[in-house]
């Protein structure tokens, strides 16, 4: 059932005369875009919520602080590797599942906090971009300003982006959202309650977004990776320009050229060995703490990456959820993915992706011997590690891409050669266009197994039904429920029953 909020909040100010005004003004709608739920401080009187330098880098940082959610821990690579043949729920929950068997429905947790998380974000680069503009302290020089609006735009952008390709057409929130009173109510209520807006409309503001961020974000940011720069912008864009307008109509300059100003950038480039992207060192000796980190942290090629301390709030508890002989075991990688690594002869990346371990009487599972049974090996530091979420394949393999579409088949295929031979792969023996655009999509499966790629690039490839049904594994059996409706995920129904002006995905 869905209630008019509106309708319910007018019905109470008649009312007023029975309680006190300012209990009533205590009150706070429930929907999740309210202030106070999206993190929003309204506890300032001045005319400017925001006034000084220091509070403008506190906001900046607290968006980036939101790369440490249970979205970017645990859900995205349920999302992208859980829900295709990359691997199982493992999880035995309904919840996990559901996505694992294409039965989602509008009621599932996933759905509903995914969401949530996303507005929350969204709500962040906001307040961000409506109050940084205003601040007239002489501590925050101009170019920093525009570094910071560039920043918080790439991040408004990357989560509509998310929202787009998950739930299709979304409200559109642009503007910090203030405390609902009773004097603006009539203003602020469209602002709580928004209907959803096209996909177009979406696109077009995401766009808006990355054009300015790429004229303001920092150039490089050297050894820091958690940190938005021109580079990761660009990767951004190339893959926007790669999905947005479906696969008979991308753009594909518009993805060769911002594929290839990354690609071309020479501080960045492929690590030798594939597997110290993800290898446990020992801390060195300068370091805070006597724990573990990443072997090759910040290295030349992550694009950016999530830094994890575990002495802050920002701890990498996801490792925890993909490796472990208890209950930890989100993800498990499937039958289909381990031979596709064995028939590509792909021993490096299979072994940097997969590990095996002994859960002898922990329980029984129909798909794995329990004395060798398969956890996802690429999120190996609990706590300190760093979460790679963008590095330079993608970029070298989108170019790749956008060189095949356009005809230039000799220097996709060199693309994609530089990919396989830092895999200890011999090149590539396709040719012809099409086998050039079946085997990049091989190629970003075997990189970027359990980094959180492959729905989505199956999505934009309108291919991920075909490939479902043809996998060779139980799950094909699942992918008789897919059609095209069941690539969006619904609406969640926490939502609905809140906001009167959205409408439910077809199919739910």
């Amino acid at each position: 059932m869905k209630y008019n909020i509106k309708y319910l909040f007018c019905v109470s100010l008649a009312s007023l005369a029975l309680i006190s005004c300012n209990d009533f003004l205590d009150e706070k709608p429930s929907s999740e875009l309210t202030d106070d739920n999206l993190g929003i401080d309204n506890n300032n009187t001045d005319s400017l919520k925001y006034t000084t330098a220091t509070q403008a880098e506190q906001l900046v940082a607290g968006a980036y602080n939101d790369f440490g959610s249970e979205f970017w821990q645990l859900d995205w690579y349920i999302i992208n590797d859980a829900q295709t043949d990359n691997a199982y729920a493992g999880e035995p929950n309904d919840e996990r599942m559901q996505i694992d068997e294409f039965r989602i429905t509008p009621t599932n947790q996933n759905v509903s906090r995914d969401w949530a998380y996303l507005y929350k974000h969204i709500a962040k680069t906001n307040a961000i971009l409506t109050w940084v503009p205003r601040i007239t302290d002489s501590a925050l020089s101009d170019q920093r300003r525009k570094e910071i609006l560039g920043e918080a735009s790439v991040m408004r952008a990357l989560c509509y982006f998310n929202l787009v390709r998950i739930y299709d057409h979304v409200p559109l929130i642009t503007e910090d959202i203030p405390e609902i009173t009773t004097e603006n109510i009539d203003q602020i209520y469209p602002l709580l309650y928004p209907a959803q807006t096209s996909k177009d409309s979406v696109y077009t503001q995401i766009l808006k977004d990355l054009d300015y961020a790429i004229a303001n974000v920092p150039d490089y940011s050297g050894d820091n990776k958690f940190k938005i720069t021109k580079a990761v912008t660009n990767l951004i864009l190339a893959q926007v320009y790669a999905t947005k307008d479906g696969v008979a109509n991308t753009d594909w300059a518009k993805v060769k050229q911002y594929a290839e100003a990354v690609v071309n950038d020479s501080r960045y480039g492929l690590l030798d060995n594939f597997d110290d992207l993800f290898t446990i060192g020992e801390t060195a000796p300068d370091k805070v703490l006597p724990s573990v980190d990443l072997k090759y942290e910040n290295s030349k090629e992550s694009l950016f990456e999530v830094n994890y301390t575990s002495w802050s709030a920002l701890g990498n508890w996801g490792a925890q959820m993909f490796y472990g002989v208890d209950w930890k075991k989100f993800n498990t990688p499937s039958q289909d993915l381990y031979k596709a690594f064995n028939n590509e002869g792909d021993v490096v990346r299979r072994d940097a992706s997969i590990r095996f371990g002994d859960v002898t009487g922990l329980w029984a599972d129909k798909y794995w011997p329990s004395n060798a049974y398969p956890f996802c090996n690429k999120l190996r530091s609990q706590e300190k590690g760093n979460i790679i979420l963008f590095r330079l394949p993608e970029a070298i393999l989108l170019l790749a891409d956008a060189e095949n579409e356009l005809g230039n088949t000799s220097k996709a295929k060199e693309l994609l050669n530089r990919v396989r031979t830092r895999a200890q792969l011999p090149n590539t023996t396709a040719n012809s266009k099409d086998d050039i655009r079946l085997a990049i999509e091989k190629e970003n499966r075997l990189e970027f197994a359990f980094e959180g790629k492959r729905f989505f690039d199956l999505k934009r490839r309108g291919r991920f039904i075909q490939v479902m049904r043809a996998c060779g594994d139980h799950q094909k059996e699942y992918a008789t429920r897919l059609n095209d409706n069941r690539l969006l995920w619904p609406i969640p129904q926490s939502e609905m029953d809140q906001n009167v002006n959205l409408i439910q995905n077809k199919g739910y």
